[in-house]
């Protein structure tokens, strides 16, 4: 499904969605919600698929008003048209709605078709402005290139008056649009869109545009310029803008505004000392301090009239150390990552050269976007974090003002408790009371409360103080300085600071390289696990290790140093030691504590999974050194190894069945589900508040949300097992049906807690089922509603009705319907049935129960009628409606109704007593003379209840359609027969056509196929007074008949029209011409491919062919184009056989064909049976050439079907000659065969001597 073609329709009242779904059902996918909250979630997945919202005002969750104010806000409302379907025809709602940005607004009650047409006008006009909208763009972006050409002519202009530029403005652009890049990269807080990159770019063109106004002798003088000439030039600046102010009737004002602020303020500084207004920091826009750096980095890498070019390396260097000025930070940052693509375009657009073709802005996009080093923020942290970890301090941030703190780099475990607590004051509150010296506590708490108001109330930047900290691992208290940063942004109310915390002590002498055992770490050392000291170099070099982790390991201290020459990364595992490496950078950049899982191999080959918790720490030789405990955890990993299979199974079968594992935590009201919901869904479901959230702000479908509720409270009250079927709209925004099983979990006091479940697709059998259940409550003939399924529809109503509502029950009788069938025959009685009830959909609405109880009498049940005279009026319409079928074609013939109408409730509130009434106000208008409607009155049961003898009007009992079956199925079994048993294909279609033309009553059966001179008629059979096609044309061109394969044959090879006045007007005419009033055809198709049509015209009346005579119909040409296609095959077969046959005739080589089991010949060809005239077909080939009673022993034609060819020399003595024969595998007719061509080389073999014999 692609572009918007789905309708939202939002209303709390079921019966409003129903109408509305029968409106638009058949044009548009459509989407329903009963709340406001449910409609804002539905827009939210799916607005780009919404044509249209048809929005209710009241409602519950979130009314109408607020559903428009958020869609308002969200800037959807621009996307599609809101209409307001309300009761409340208030002007001041009218009002308020259509400022909030409604559509329209439709008062109920409506009528469909007005609300449909409206609806469909609304949202063409809207698709009209969204295309224009686009075309719009298109013709900014063109004006955009034409207004771009008339700058770069303007900046030509520039350039040929200042003799040094060159390819000034073309290095510009490329430096500009590679900048920019890295920095939308590295910095999304600028919001820099590529759309926005390409127009700065092509206005920094115009950074130097006042230069025009330069004099030339300051412009291009040789020397350094005076302090006057160094003022005028800096005017060129304000100069440009002047230009620039005086082109404001541009149509593009974005791009003149970059073009304005690029000129301005491109030398401006970021420590303000730039020109010409001195701004300073991010008050220059970003844009003009990118084209800043451009200039100043072609102006020193090029030669000017004043300075010879500088190395890129050394100008790269010069603007970084701000010899040029002092440039943002963050951009001097993004200048380091396009270094290279500086100094390669610099190079390529040098003065001295003249590249071909357009700047590759392309290429440098893919270079800025495709680079392998981390992006600038990365970079940033990296360096912060390294500076931190190699002051080895505790660092704390904190935003007094806001409350927000956090702990960025922790030294040693010692300050983990900073980590603890939600406020700042509670925090150190607790350190204080875990790490503190209890007599420092009270100082502690003093210097980073009150003191630190102070410190910040006085302006001070720093301030530090000296307190004992506990040291976990030494197990005793350890002086530490706690220092206050002031974090300073120019801000007077801001109050953030950084905490530091300096460990005061030295660090105990440190094992220098060289592998032994760490002394005395027996016994209950050995009980922590192996234990070693190594450095934090690339290899892990071990100092010491302990007994224990030679037992871990296997070897001795001494293997160790021998072997893997001392580094522990060769003793872990290869495919883990990048992982080990990569992990440790990572965690010693945020702390000096380490903690890896990952495997080691023992001396015996064992791999050993290991928990690595480890320390940090700095050596007298200024080294650092990691302190590692390792423990064997291979025993649980083996079990989360088992565990982590087992789950992998289950998540293979699941990613198999395509079902989705939903497990629902009742105590906390939370869902969660299997990893293939959002693949199958493409949106995230309900979680959090589930049992209120999912019926009020789900994808479910409003009428079954009841069903889910149910499902809901019975999970969470005592059922332990229970399942549902509704109906959860797709990523598409279409609704499938569901079924989910769910089974409950039941603590120690026997209440729930917990739901597993699982979510099954059942869309496909679900529909098919309906589609069963369908069929089983439809009229086989009309396709309404039968007896049965209206009663159950109206008792259902009428349980629920509104006592206010007012409803009303219709029996509707064909007048003299038994003439019309004996007058035209049961078929066009059939067909008038199904033009009634064509007439009844039109006439009625979408919500009325329309059904055949009987062979001519229809029910009619008509919901929610507000006065009494829209019921006479439609009653009215449908008696003019039932008079006026047929008129075109049977003006001999006039149909006519009579209509009984009971109303409810004042009739009756039971389906019973509105059934008798109307039953009873039918009779009623038959009495008065037919062709009339009567409405139930009281005194109606009066006169029946005095008249024993008066029988119901309505017959109850719907017609049997055997008898008219059983014919059909004795034409089928005619039509094969006929088939069977002749032999001549001529006279078997004729027999057919004039058959099934006869039983049927058309006018006309004929068959058209396709040839090689086109598609003729081939086969025809006419009623009497029917003119033959043939009369008129008999052939059809290729490109008409491949035109009406494909524009008037549906899927199933059917073309029907009842009448020709439907169609295009060339092609009535067409048909006119040929007398058709009606037609029926059906496709000859072979492998896909159209080869004809077998037809049947009417061209007396317009004809309404019945379901079971166009099935009928349709059998009878499928027989007839199986019977046409396999013979006209054979006719082909035979022809190509005859053709093969004369050409092996005409061979000059004795030909002949056997049978390759029992070598019995099957054919022998011209010259053969001349050769030997007493040989016939059926003798064995080696009894007639050779005059053997058994088959020779080399022979050709020995297993030629595994051989498939074969070639031998053959001496033949009863004919005394010499052959080559070969002999080949053939289909022969039906089977294989074997084909020998026998070539005379006896000339060959022999010469003759004087006596004339051969020799």
């Amino acid at each position: 499904m692609t572009g918007r073609d789905t309708i939202l329709i939002v209303d709390d009242m079921e019966i409003n969605r129903v109408i509305l779904r029968g409106v638009f059902e058949a044009d548009y996918n459509l989407l329903e919600a009963e709340n406001g909250q449910q409609a804002l979630v539905l827009l939210e997945q799916y607005h780009g698929r919404i044509a249209a919202v048809l929005l209710d005002l009241v409602m519950p969750v979130k009314d109408g008003f607020q559903v428009l104010k958020e869609i308002g806000q969200s800037g959807m409302i621009s996307e599609f048209p809101v209409i307001v379907i309300t009761a409340e025809d208030s002007v001041q709602n009218e009002m308020q709605v259509f400022d909030m940005g409604a559509s329209e607004i439709i008062m109920k009650p409506f009528e469909p078709y007005v609300v449909k047409r409206r609806v469909q006008n609304i949202v063409e006009l809207n698709q009209h402005r969204l295309n224009q909208e686009e075309l719009i763009e298109e013709q900014a972006a063109r004006l955009r290139e034409s207004n771009s050409a008339m700058i770069d002519a303007l900046s030509s202009i520039i350039e040929y008056r200042s003799a040094e530029t060159g390819q000034h403005i073309r290095r510009i652009r490329i430096f500009t649009k590679a900048l920019l890049h890295d920095v939308a990269l590295s910095y999304p807080e600028y919001g820099l869109e590529n759309s926005e990159i390409q127009m700065i770019v092509s206005a920094s063109s115009m950074h130097d545009i006042g230069k025009i106004a330069i004099p030339d002798a300051i412009l291009n003088k040789p020397g350094r310029l005076t302090k006057e000439e160094f003022e005028i030039m800096k005017t060129h600046s304000v100069k440009g803008c002047e230009i620039l102010a005086g082109l404001d009737r541009m149509s593009d004002r974005q791009y003149l505004k970059y073009a304005y602020n690029i000129c301005r303020y491109h030398h401006e500084r970021w420590d303000g000392r730039g020109y010409p207004d001195g701004l300073k920091g991010d008050s220059i826009p970003i844009y003009a301090q990118v084209v800043g750096i451009a200039d100043c980095y072609d102006a020193l890498t090029t030669d000017r009239v004043y300075k010879k070019a500088i190395a890129p390396e050394k100008a790269f260097t010069m603007i970084l150390n701000g010899e040029c000025g002092t440039f943002s930070p963050k951009l001097l940052e993004s200048f380091k990552n396009v270094k290279d693509i500086f100094a390669e375009y610099s190079e390529i657009y040098a003065d001295r050269s003249v590249p071909k073709g357009e700047s590759p802005d392309l290429d440098i996009s893919e270079k800025t976007h495709h680079r392998e080093a981390i992006d600038t923020l990365q970079m940033g942290q990296a360096k912060y974090f390294t500076l931190l970890r190699y002051a080895d301090s505790t660092v704390m941030e904190v935003d007094l003002g806001t409350g927000i703190h956090h702990l960025v780099y922790a030294a040693s475990s010692n300050f983990s408790a900073l980590k603890s607590g939600d406020r700042f004051e509670d925090v150190l509150k607790n350190f204080a009371e875990k790490s503190a010296h209890p007599e420092d506590r009270e100082s502690m708490l003093h210097f980073l409360g009150p003191d630190l108001e102070q410190f910040l109330d006085d302006g001070l930047m720093k301030i530090s103080r000296k307190f004992r900290i506990y040291d976990r691992h030494l197990k005793t208290y350890g002086w530490c300085e706690c220092t206050i940063l002031r974090i300073s942004d120019g801000h007077p109310y801001q109050r953030r600071i950084m905490l530091v915390w300096k460990e005061l002590k030295e660090a105990g002498e440190l094992k220098q390289p060289g592998t032994s055992r760490i002394p005395g770490t027996g016994g209950a050392g050995n009980l922590l696990g192996g234990i070693q000291q190594c450095l934090n170099d690339k290899y892990f070099t071990m100092l010491q290790i302990n007994e224990g982790l030679e037992n871990l390991l296997g070897y001795e201290a001494w293997e160790i140093k021998e072997k893997f020459r001392g580094h522990y990364l060769e003793v872990i595992y290869p495919p883990d030691r990048e992982e080990v490496l990569a992990q440790t950078k990572k965690q010693l950049s945020s702390g000096n504590v380490i903690e890896l899982e990952y495997r080691v191999v023992a001396r015996d080959g064992q791999i050993i999974w290991v928990l690595d918790k480890g320390n940090l720490v700095t050596g007298t030789d200024g080294k650092e050194h990691i302190f590692r405990t390792l423990i064997n955890i291979t025993q649980s990993k083996q079990a989360q190894e088992e565990l982590r299979l087992t789950l992998e199974r289950h998540r293979i079968i699941m990613e198999q069945s395509n079902d989705v594992i939903f497990e629902w935590d009742m105590k906390k009201d939370k869902m969660l589900y299997s990893s293939n919901w959002e693949k199958k869904f493409g949106y995230i479901p309900v979680m959090e508040e589930a049992s209120e959230r999912l019926l009020t702000q789900s994808h479910i479908h409003p009428e079954d949300l009841e069903v889910v509720e149910e499902l809901l409270r019975d999970m969470g009250g005592s059922m332990p097992y229970g399942q549902a079927e509704f109906r959860l709209a797709d990523r598409d925004g279409c609704y499938r049906w569901y079924k989910v099983k769910a089974t409950a979990q039941f603590d120690r006091a026997g209440k729930p807690f917990k739901a597993v479940g699982i979510m099954a697709d059942i869309d496909d059998e679900k529909r098919a089922s309906q589609a069963l259940e369908e069929k089983a409550s439809r009229d086989e003939l009309t396709g309404l509603y039968n007896r049965k399924t209206a009663r159950k529809e109206i008792e259902y109503y009428l349980e629920r009705r509104d006592p206010k509502e007012m409803a009303a029950m219709m029996l509707i009788d064909v007048d003299d319907f038994k003439l019309i069938n004996d007058r035209y025959g049961h078929m066009f009685g059939d067909a008038v049935l199904q033009e009634i009830s064509s007439v009844l959909t039109r006439v009625l609405r979408k919500e009325d129960v329309i059904s055949r109880i009987g062979g001519d009498e229809f029910l009619i049940f008509m919901k929610d009628i507000r006065r009494v005279d829209i019921l006479k009026s439609r009653a009215e319409k449908i008696r003019e409606s039932f008079q006026s079928m047929f008129r075109q074609n049977m003006t001999s013939c006039e149909f006519s109704t009579s209509i009984g109408i009971a109303c409810c409730p004042q009739d009756g509130t039971r389906f019973e007593d509105l059934f008798r009434h109307s039953d009873l106000a039918l009779y009623d208008a038959k009495s008065r003379g037919k062709n009339g409607y009567s409405l139930y009155e009281h005194s109606l049961s009066e006169q029946g209840g005095g008249f024993p003898g008066i029988l119901p009007a309505a017959n109850t009992r719907i017609d049997s359609n055997e008898e008219q079956g059983k014919k059909i199925n004795d034409l089928i079994e005619q039509i094969i027969q006929k088939i069977c048993e002749e032999k001549d294909l001529e006279t078997a279609v004729d027999s057919i056509l004039k058959t099934a033309g006869r039983h049927f009553g058309v006018s006309r059966a004929y068959i058209f196929e396709k040839s090689e001179k086109g598609c003729a008629n081939t086969f025809e059979w006419c009623s009497r007074g029917i003119r033959p096609l043939a009369e008129y044309r008999q052939t059809i061109s290729d490109d008409q008949f491949e035109a009406h394969c494909k524009n008037n044959f549906d899927e199933n090879g059917l073309f029907y029209c009842p009448d020709i006045a439907q169609l295009p007007k060339e092609q009535k005419e067409a048909l006119e011409l040929r007398g058709i009033k009606s037609v029926l055809q059906c496709a000859i198709r072979d492998g896909g491919e159209c080869k004809g049509f077998v037809g049947f015209d009417e061209c007396v009346i317009r004809r309404m062919w019945t379901k079971d005579q166009i099935y009928a119909l349709t059998l009878t040409a499928m027989l007839l184009s199986v019977f046409l296609l396999k013979k006209r095959a054979q006719d082909r077969a035979e022809k190509t056989a005859a053709g093969l046959q004369m050409a092996l005739d005409n061979q000059n080589s004795w030909i002949y064909i056997i049978d390759p089991d029992d070598f019995h010949l099957i054919y022998i060809n011209e010259k053969t049976n001349r050769m030997a005239p007493d040989v016939k077909t059926g003798m064995y080939c080696y009894e007639a050439f050779f005059a053997r009673t058994r088959p020779c022993e080399e022979c050709p034609a020995k297993n030629i079907s595994r051989n498939i060819n074969r070639t031998m020399e053959i001496f033949n003595p009863v004919l005394n000659v010499w052959t080559e024969a070969d002999a080949s595998l053939i289909r022969w007719g039906e089977k294989d065969a074997c084909m020998l061509s026998c070539h005379d080389i006896t000339k060959y073999k022999y010469h003759r001597k004087d006596d004339g014999k051969w020799l």
